[in-house]
């Protein structure tokens, strides 16, 4: 694998000639005056002070935040983490001479097995136990909605059916993180879910703006003209609707007032009560009137009314959004962060009908979710035991090297190869421990939202029975 670097006494030897008959005896003496001058010589090899401060990693913290090796950052995921054994690539000259060096300096195995891990670590676990400890499951959690008398109900007390015109703000302000992610992925997820939870009696439409464009004045027109109802007024069908919601990008300036009046003339002829929902970041940047529009919206029609949910909005923003509310006849409430936008837009829903509740009692999470955050889990775990077992293989095949090249003994290879395989094995131990508590999270989280779905069913239900 390696060629042997010639010892000097060696080399002295050779180029000063023998005879074919002297041959076998100048090898020996060649190779008992080099094990002398190895043992003998004081040592001048690196500093080692970098090298012993290297931790060897015996706890997940540790493991997370160890250093890639020196000579392994071209390595690449793929030969770290392949299942197959993977060749060992020769070292060039000054890898060589850096580890033999360093081995060469080294008093006892400990900081031997550190020089190995210094120069030839593995350069993959940074990212693999981030991926690992940062996974989250991505259940179906449905909305719950706290039944409001908002739509009103018949004389049977069941909800009367309403058309709900959400409008979501698609300017390039939801493109700014809040609580570690971004805006519009948030406004996603709870516009997804608000539709999901007003159910099949109710038709739902929704509009998008902002998404035209950029943010320069160049684009300002286009922008601020361009407002689309890319879910026309429809009973809502969860497939068709997500599937238009992830399409949505954000990017521009902010027709506020537009967005309203397109909703105003396209339901002027729709009977019945009509909500317009507005999820919104930020005020009017487009020289309309937000408050006008909302007032015309909501005129002579007290089943009309403009309810808006300002997220993360500053100051100005949120002054002109309140004002918006009250002349649309409807609400404003402020969310600074995802969980208060998911617990206001709850506040707004209706009583379930019987066939909601069912629904809603179906659309948790189901076997398959498990099964797949798991798969997941397990993937990257098997990973990371790819990874040890490719870097253990890596250091035996050095420490081979090195005894080959009796800069170590018989006797300190059998203890580095034996410190390789505990190394290895704790690092296993980490990896299964971790796998288990993603994998429990995993079951936890799908227990705790069927358990909040079956209580919620409960009270509807005891509410429905007391009307």
């Amino acid at each position: 694998m390696f060629q042997k670097i010639i010892p000097i006494t060696l080399l002295a030897l050779l180029v000063s000639g023998c005879s074919d008959s002297d041959g076998a005896e100048v090898t020996k003496q060649v190779k008992e005056t080099a094990v002398v001058e190895k043992q003998t010589v004081e040592k001048t090899g690196p500093d080692l002070s970098t090298i012993n401060q290297l931790v060897i990693p015996t706890t997940l913290e540790e493991w997370k935040n160890v250093e890639p090796g020196v000579f392994t950052l071209d390595y690449t995921l793929e030969h770290e983490t392949s299942s197959w054994p993977q060749e060992t690539r020769e070292l060039n000259a000054e890898e060589k001479n850096e580890l033999e060096s360093a081995i060469s300096a080294a008093d006892d195995t400990d900081t031997m097995f550190k020089a190995l891990r210094y120069y030839f670590g593995s350069k993959v676990y940074n990212d693999l136990l981030d991926q690992q400890i940062n996974y989250a499951a991505v259940m179906n959690e449905p909305y719950l909605p706290t039944p409001t008398k908002e739509f009103g109900a018949d004389e049977n007390g069941e909800a009367v059916p309403t058309k709900a015109f959400l409008l979501l703000d698609a300017s390039s302000s939801m493109l700014l993180p809040v609580d570690g992610k971004q805006k519009m992925g948030i406004a996603k997820i709870a516009v997804k879910r608000f539709a999901k939870t007003l159910g099949e009696q109710n038709e739902v439409s929704l509009y998008v703006y902002g998404h035209a464009g950029t943010q320069e004045n160049k684009d300002k027109e286009l922008s601020c003209t361009k407002i689309d109802e890319v879910y026309p007024l429809q009973n809502y069908n969860e497939e068709k609707f997500d599937s238009t919601v992830d399409e949505v990008t954000a990017k521009g300036w902010t027709p506020l007032a537009a967005a309203i009046q397109a909703a105003h003339e396209a339901s002027k002829n729709v009977e019945g009560p009509i909500t317009v929902y507005i999820v919104s970041d930020g005020a009017e940047t487009c020289d309309g009137d937000p408050v006008k529009a909302a007032e015309e919206f909501a005129k002579d029609n007290e089943n009309r009314k403009v309810n808006i949910i300002g997220f993360n909005v500053d100051q100005k923003g949120e002054d002109q959004l309140k004002a918006v509310a009250e002349a649309g006849n409807g609400e404003y409430i402020s969310a600074d962060n995802s969980e208060e936008l998911n617990n206001s837009i709850a506040e707004k829903w209706v009583i379930p009908s019987m066939l909601d509740t069912f629904y809603i009692r179906l659309s948790g999470p189901n076997g398959f979710t498990v099964s797949n955050a798991k798969y997941s889990i397990g993937q990257v775990s098997m990973k990371i035991s790819n990874a040890v077992n490719i870097e253990s293989s890596r250091f035996r095949e050095m420490i081979k090297v090195l005894l080959s090249e009796e800069l170590i003994t018989p006797e300190q290879e059998e203890e580095l190869t034996e410190k390789v395989k505990q190394h290895a094995d704790q690092l296993k131990a980490i990896n299964t421990q971790l796998r288990e508590e993603k994998n429990k999270e995993v079951d936890d989280e799908y227990e705790r939202i069927h358990q909040n779905i079956d209580a919620w069913a409960q009270e509807i239900e005891k509410i429905r029975a007391e009307q």
